[in-house]
């Protein structure tokens, strides 16, 4: 157990957690309060797990307690300003943000792999209830991108999914945050969804695919990058439905 906080601040409040900082006298946490696992998705033991792993690597924050049936998790906090806020060009960004996710998807996890397929299913059994004709759109404009669906595990690696320049911690070795929606995927996804996330420049996509392809000697495919960044837009409007309708 812990002191008790002499002072409790919020970080950030997502889709599914909130982070506050707990200061104690002596010491500074992060406690993470989980919430709309099912609608997400979210099987908070395997984030658990893979922060467990990543955390004897030096890649993610230690994890202190956890407690599933409560909803929480407790981790130190770092002193350390976010990919996001520190002074550097956009083009050093996006060469940080190349050598992060080539670090992600070079390491190897014990974690079972998940299926996108099956993950897009619930989102829209999910928005059914609150919003069906919002999803038959969706389903009617998924349709022409699909097939990268099909691809979700042809070339599996560890992903991050949600890689936001402010989940990436300025310490020495640089530590990322917010697991839960990582997983074993594909690595031209994760390199999507960094680009939208971050709503990089054409120039900023040009520096981050290259160096990228320098650390990893992963030839990307500028086309079939160019739909999974379509299928990014489209499974953000559907999360971006999902939350409106569960906050």
């Amino acid at each position: 157990m812990i002191d008790k906080p002499e002072e409790i601040k919020l970080l950030a409040s997502g889709q599914s957690n909130q982070a506050l900082r707990l200061i104690t006298g002596t010491d500074d946490y992060v406690l993470k309060r989980w919430r709309n696992e099912e609608v997400f998705a979210v099987d908070r033991e395997r984030e658990v797990s893979l922060q467990q792993q990543l955390a004897k690597l030096s890649l993610a924050p230690e994890v202190l307690d956890y407690h599933t049936g409560q909803g929480w998790l407790l981790q130190p906090y770092y002193k350390a300003p976010s990919l996001e806020q520190v002074t550097l060009s956009p083009l050093i960004k996006a060469t940080v943000l190349a050598e992060t996710l080539a670090k992600i998807h070079s390491v190897r996890v014990d974690v079972p792999p998940w299926s996108m397929a099956e993950r897009i299913e619930h989102y829209l059994q999910q928005l059914q209830a609150f919003d069906a004709p919002s999803v038959t759109v969706m389903r009617q404009q998924l349709k022409p991108i699909a097939s990268v669906i099909d691809d979700w595990l042809s070339f599996p690696v560890l992903c991050h999914n949600d890689l936001s320049m402010n989940h990436i911690l300025m310490t020495d070795p640089m530590r990322i945050i917010d697991w839960e929606y990582a997983g074993i995927g594909n690595p031209l996804f994760d390199i999507a969804s960094t680009i939208k996330i971050n709503r990089l420049s054409s120039e900023m996509v040009e520096r981050l695919i290259s160096d990228y392809e320098k650390r990893t000697h992963y030839q990307v495919d500028r086309q079939r990058l160019s739909q999974w960044c379509e299928f990014v837009e489209w499974l953000n409007k559907v999360w971006q439905h999902l939350f409106r309708h569960t906050s």
